[in-house]
């Protein structure tokens, strides 16, 4: 069983979707009045947002509502009925409890927000391509006597809920079962590359989308392609944790294709020379031909360099880079989020290989990151310039990571 949960603004739109065309059966209610439709009990939600929205008027609450979707495997609920998935929703909810409040329904940290007080409806969704029977579970996070849920790491408090129910019945770990994904996909991956008689990245696309996955391209202005993800139902993977060494990632592709399809090398005869006589013309050897012969031997070949003016905050900043670096870097940015821009990230990258620390932090804050750079970030006294170059975009990768908007304010971010 998989579990994922985040705080939405869209509650009546997530209701509408969960429950319309008669595709959702209603398993569980909790604090509302008898015989409500789905979007009436969203009705009696925003009644009490709206009676308490006083009391939040300094700090408006923009995402009132938790969604969470609970997954069993088709085997781990053979032959369920509505009241095994009824039992099934109110064990789900105890143990997530668990994670967000103590006992006496106090939430951990500040707050009195107490789940057995919330608005509570979970209902069975039957529409899945996968075919797999999954609850929709939507919970009000002002409760009915005003108080507020927190919402930080209501992911990751599902997911633990998860856990110990997936521990509990003996049921399949969410980490093995994201192992055997991941390397059912990687599989997938080599089999396409090696059933194609030449590289093209269209065809590996199709290959992959025939056998029922999405994948999700990441270009640039210019169109270039820098990075893919592939979807697996609600499950992403990103093309730099598939295979080896990273070896299916969007720049190695083309080079692991080859490595699948060795040419042998073909004997290439010397031309004989017996019988005959080979002249070449000479041309009489001077003091000027050898002064000039001399400094073509001596000028030193002009290294590749990237080079690219940035304007930040009005302010021009100098990149100056081995183009061996900037490549290395391209390769490494790993968009953190599909509203994030690949540039964006590669700037702050590049902001941070020069040292441009506070300039790199704006253009990540420009993107809803925030992260904080070490006081001591710098160039490691024997570090090559690619292994630094790939250890500014990792940084960047991270830097660029939106937070929540409780986190930025927290930080003093503010939009």
């Amino acid at each position: 069983m998989i579990a994922k949960g985040q705080s939405i603004s869209h509650g009546s739109a997530m209701t509408n979707y969960a429950t319309k065309h008669n595709r959702a059966d209603i398993v569980l209610t909790r604090n509302f009045d008898e015989g409500l439709t789905p979007l009436a009990m969203w009705g009696a939600m925003e009644t009490i947002h709206q009676k308490y929205a006083p009391k939040f008027r300094r700090k408006p609450v923009e995402k009132p509502t938790l969604r969470m979707e609970v997954s069993p495997s088709l085997e781990e609920t053979k032959g369920w009925t509505l009241n095994d998935w009824y039992d099934y929703a109110l064990r789900f909810l105890d143990e997530f409890k668990k994670e967000v409040q103590t006992k006496d329904g106090k939430k951990k940290g500040a707050g009195k927000f107490n789940l057995d007080r919330a608005q509570i409806f979970a209902c069975l969704h039957f529409d899945a391509k996968s075919g797999i029977p999954h609850l929709h579970i939507l919970i009000n996070r002002i409760d009915l006597d005003g108080n507020l849920m927190n919402d930080s790491f209501v992911g990751e408090s599902a997911t633990k809920a998860a856990h110990a129910i997936n521990v509990e019945r003996g049921w399949e770990l969410p980490e093995d079962i994201h192992d055997a994904h991941l390397k059912e996909i990687t599989d997938a991956c080599y089999y396409i590359l090696h059933g194609m008689a030449r590289y093209d990245w269209d065809t590996y696309k199709h290959g992959l989308e025939s056998r029922g996955y999405k994948v999700k391209e990441q270009r640039d202005k210019q169109g270039v392609l820098h990075g893919y993800t592939i979807l697996r139902g609600n499950s992403r993977f990103k093309s730099s944790i598939l295979g080896k060494g990273r070896d299916l990632t969007a720049s190695k592709l083309e080079a692991t294709w080859k490595k699948l399809h060795p040419v042998a090398q073909s004997v290439v005869k010397p031309s004989s020379t017996v019988g005959t006589s080979q002249t070449s013309e000479r041309k009489p050897f001077t003091e000027h031909t050898s002064e000039r012969h001399s400094v073509a031997q001596t000028r030193p070949e002009a290294p590749s360099v990237f080079r690219k003016i940035m304007s930040v905050d009005d302010e021009k900043y100098s990149i100056t880079m081995p183009l061996e670096a900037y490549k290395a870097m391209k390769d490494a940015i790993e968009v953190p989020d599909e509203s994030v821009p690949f540039e964006n990230v590669l700037n702050v990258a590049m902001l941070l290989f020069m040292n441009y620390v506070d300039a790199a932090t704006t253009v990540s804050e420009s993107c809803c990151g925030g992260g904080s750079t070490p006081s001591n970030w710098g160039k490691d006294k024997d570090e090559d310039e690619r292994e630094w170059a790939r250890r500014c975009a990792q940084h960047a990768n991270w830097l660029c990571k939106p937070m929540s908007r409780s986190v930025r304010k927290a930080k003093g971010i503010h939009r």
